[in-house]
Parts: structure tokens; sequence; C-alpha cells
């Protein structure tokens, strides 16, 4: 009976350790104010015309372009530094469904992508954000000699989607936001295939944001029925340290494959690479300066050679090129532009100028992976880059 009463005795008090265990925890948590995670929802209704620069699809063109998205994005609360420099983002998913113009012509577009937004001049009921999509758009009517010949902005089904918004946000209640601005669209397959004007679209746009929080049902049902979690987050007005005023050496190969305009006549797709040796300075918590060296190799040269000159080279094929380089950092992330001059080329087939917009990935101490867009001309496509690297960073010593 004894040993009964002890066990019985231990695990009472066990019990009741555990449950002042469970409510000082509660306490502590219910003093963070940003607990939980806090998500939108957004639902957006677009229109607005094309700014196409051909001449066959003008007539498919006429009504303009509508188109619907639904965003479910992460609320930041400067917990990190990155945070505080962009001064709170917001990032996430987005899927998009559109009308682009003639069915029969284009299709009727969906599209999946990530987003990124970065507020300006907030306020407590208003304020202002810039951001940028990219991802995939598909379900596209393409480009066919016989049944889809005025088709000459689109030739493949799933091409590039980015969009570029500049949007207002206006704060009806604790949980809703009317969003309003105006945004520019663009499809491109980056000359994988051709003929490949792309497609650009400009216009305004309104929609509804819904704010919540994911702990917000399982505290009030399980925990606490007396408190409200909040629905937004408490920025954390913490100060931003100095930059650290690295440099940075990176060697970055890439692959891609073209195809020649229509107006050759021949369906061929060619290889195409890259290989860059980088120079950058850390000047700021966002930014980056420096160049480099490109060596570009383009297959497509050698039908365009042979056919003007009657033989080709394999030194033909090949270009040399000098850039400067600017770098916008986000996280492990990095926008890249990079204008340049092709210093070597066998002549003026291929454009002095180029230019490189590009998307980073870091991972690890040294390596990377990117996608990127070469262009030339200015911003007609040349071959989109797949690839990735290797990259070492110092920091001077005082």
């Amino acid at each position: 009976m004894n040993k009964c009463y002890r066990i019985l005795l231990l695990l009472s008090i066990g019990l009741r350790v555990a449950a002042q265990d469970t409510t000082d925890l509660w306490l502590k948590a219910k003093s963070n104010p940003n607990l939980g995670r806090h998500k939108f929802l957004e639902l957006k209704l677009h229109a607005g015309v094309h700014l196409y620069e051909g001449d066959e699809l003008k007539n498919a063109l006429d009504n303009g372009y509508k188109a619907l998205e639904v965003r479910m994005g992460w609320m930041s609360t400067g917990r990190q530094t990155w945070q505080r420099v962009f001064n709170y983002p917001s990032y996430g998913i987005g899927f998009y469904t559109g009308d682009i113009g003639n069915p029969s012509v284009l299709g009727k577009p969906n599209g999946l992508y990530g987003f990124f937004f970065a507020p300006v001049h907030r306020r407590p009921k208003n304020h202002f954000e810039i951001g940028v999509s990219l991802g995939i758009t598909y379900d596209l009517k393409t480009y066919n000699a016989t049944t889809n010949p005025t088709n000459d902005a689109i030739s493949s089904k799933t091409d590039v989607y980015f969009n570029l918004t500049f949007s207002g946000i206006r704060r009806l209640s604790p949980s809703l936001d009317l969003i309003y601005g105006l945004d520019l669209t663009h499809y491109s397959n980056g000359r994988m295939h051709m003929p490949n004007l792309g497609l650009n679209m400009a216009g305004p746009h309104i929609g509804i944001r819904y704010h919540y929080n994911t702990i917000r049902s399982i505290v009030r049902q399980q925990i606490d029925s007396t408190f409200e979690v909040p629905r937004r987050p408490t920025y954390i007005p913490m100060p931003i340290p100095p930059v650290k005023h690295t440099q940075e050496i990176s060697l970055y190969g890439a692959v891609g494959m073209v195809q020649l305009p229509k107006d050759e006549g021949i369906q061929a797709t060619y290889f195409t690479s890259s290989l860059v040796f980088d120079y950058y300075y850390r000047i700021s918590h966002k930014s980056s300066i420096g160049g480099g060296v490109d060596g570009f190799y383009d297959g497509s040269l050698g039908y365009v050679y042979e056919k003007k000159y009657g033989t080709v080279k394999m030194s033909d094929k090949m270009l040399m090129g000098l850039h400067l380089g600017y770098m916008l950092h986000i996280q492990k992330f990095a926008v890249i532009l990079d204008p340049g001059l092709h210093v070597i080329r066998k002549d003026n087939e291929k454009s002095l100028f180029f230019a490189r917009v590009a998307v980073r990935y870091k991972f690890g101490r040294y390596g990377f992976v990117q996608i990127g867009l070469k262009t030339v001309d200015g911003f007609v496509a040349d071959w989109v880059e797949w690839g990735g690297g290797g990259r070492y960073m110092w920091q001077n010593r005082k």
C-alpha cells in the first residue's frame, strides 16, 4: 500500500510541474508581439494594353488583356538585417490566369511564379510598394507556319513570366487592405524557339489583401480563448549594423540553346555557352558593383557565316566580352545586371553591345546556381543562360 501511495504521489507532483511549465511557456509566448506566422491571401484583377512592336498580331491584340491573380504571401518582421534593409518586405507564390487577346491565335495562358515586394514610403494607413514576380506561363498557342502563321510573338507553349509592379496599399481593417496600382508584364522564351517577339502588357490593377495568422485559431480553441493573436506583424525597429565591405570573385559557366529567325527558313536548334569571370565589391547592404570578362560560344553563327562566306571556323562562333556589373542582394538571392561589349567578334553579325539580367541563388559558402537572359541591341533576347559556379569572398583587415 505504501508503495502504491508513493507512486501516486510522484505522478501527482509530475503533473503539477508539467502544468506549471506549460503555463510559464504560454506566458512567455504571449509576450512575443510576433507570435505565430503572419501571412496574407491576395486577389487581384488586371486590365491594360499590349506594347507590341510587330505587325502580324495587331488585330488579335486590339482588345488588350485581362488577368486574375491569386497570391499567398509571407510577411517579414525585421528579425533579420536584410528584412530591415528592405523596409520589412513580403514574399510568396502566386497563380494567374489571363485573356491576352484572340484565344485561337494566342491561347488562354495560366502561370505560376514567385514574388518579392519591398515597401516604400510606409505609413500607418497607406503605403506604396515595388515588386517583381518571376515564373512560367503556359497554355499558350504557338506559331505554326500553316495553322497559326500570324503569331510572331510566341513560339513555345511554356514561356518565362516576368512582372514589375508599383502598388498602393490602403488599410481598410485589421484584416483587409485595398490594393491599387500599375504593372508591366512580359512573356518570352529567350530565343530558344523562334519567332520570339514576346508580349509586353501594361495597365492598372486593383485587388483585396486578407491578413491572417496561422496560429490564431489554435490558440483560441486549444490554449487561451481570451487571447487575440495579432493578424499583422509588429515591425522590429532594431538598428541596421554597419555594412561589411567584402570583395568577391566568381567563376560562372552556363549553357543554352537558340534558333534562328523564321526568315532564315531553318528550324534547327543550336548550342550556346558562356564562361564568366567576375569581381564585385560590396558598397552597401543592398548592393555590390564590379565587372568581369566573358567568353561566349554561339552555335547558330556557324550557319550564318557559312551562308555569308561559304566557310566557317570554330573561332567564328566564339566571342569575348567585357562588362560592368551590379548585384542587388536579397538574403541568399541576388539580382544581377551586367551591361557589356563584345570586344572580340568576327564582324557586326553580333551586336557590339550586350547585357545580362540574371537571378542567382547562393548555397553553402562557395557555390551558386544562376539563370539569366543575355540580350543584344538593348533588350533583344540573345539566349537564356542556365548554369552555376563558385565564388570566394574576403574582407580587408584594418
